[in-house]
């Protein structure tokens, strides 16, 4: 994980001074001043006209709910979604989001378990946690187009957004907090901390990530404060599924990944 990092706002309008100063807030967060030296390269939280994002060297990272609005449309138009099959959420449902990153799977869990229910959402990393909670608090709006089908997309995305309860903090430590039941479902997605997908929004992940494998000990306290089950998103053939014990959602023959899925 990189840090500590600088932050920088690209003009002195109010409302990046004020963003910056909430930045500067955040748990967890360590920032640093430039460095003396300019060539040296630093990480970076960039506040600009046209969002917030991280770099480092070539890599950039930023807070866009475009998968998510994607999946929306493709479950107007009936297609599937195998992370709401595994998770087989409900609306009232808690759904404890163990593994944030840049949110995608949240916002998704957050639309199924709709106004009643809520994504309590988990990141390790104090910079991602940050600039997620920044993105769903601001970065979500309604835009002005002909279809449709895409203003209810991101109308209902800005609502769930509303349902997502972002924490900086280790799983495991947060779970040991939590009463037993204390939600319906709890949901690993490990697998983005060591991507080597070619998209310009997930590559970055790796630098910002925790790199550690899920361990045994997590998993059981899922299946503790997990009320219906415990799901995990793994590659195709990974040895984790039989490792952590997780059984295989059948399913998905021509996709990347699986998941597996636990009921305590």
């Amino acid at each position: 994980m990189l840090e500590p990092v600088r932050i920088t706002v690209s003009s002195q309008d109010p409302r990046h001074l004020a963003k910056k100063e909430w930045f500067l807030s955040q748990p967890g967060c360590q920032w640093s001043p430039a460095a003396a030296d300019p060539s040296l390269t630093q990480p970076c939280l960039s506040i600009t006209s046209k969002g917030v994002y991280l770099s480092y060297q070539d890599e950039r990272l930023s807070f866009h709910p475009s998968m998510a609005l994607l999946r929306l449309m493709n479950l107007y138009r009936g297609l599937p979604d195998r992370y709401l099959e595994a998770t087989a959420l409900q609306k009232g449902d808690v759904l404890l989001d163990a593994t944030l990153g840049l949110g995608t799977d949240a916002l998704v869990g957050a639309w199924a378990v709709g106004k009643v229910g809520k994504v309590v959402a988990i990141e390790r990393s104090p910079y991602l946690a940050a600039i997620v909670k920044d993105g769903l608090l601001h970065e979500i709006q309604v835009p002005r187009v002909k279809n449709p089908e895409k203003r209810r997309a991101w109308a209902e995305l800005k609502q769930a957004a509303v349902n997502i309860e972002v924490h900086f903090d280790d799983h495991f430590r947060f779970m040991q907090n939590l009463p037993s039941s204390g939600v319906d479902v709890v949901y690993f997605d490990p697998m983005f901390r060591r991507t080597q997908d070619k998209s310009s929004s997930i590559k970055p992940l790796h630098l910002w990530g925790n790199p550690e494998k899920l361990s045994p000990d997590a998993v059981r306290e899922a299946c503790r404060v997990a009320r219906k089950r415990v799901v995990l998103k793994e590659r195709k053939e990974s040895t984790e599924f039989v490792r952590l014990g997780f059984e295989i959602m059948p399913g998905g023959r021509y996709s990347t990944v699986d998941y597996g899925i636990i009921k305590p």
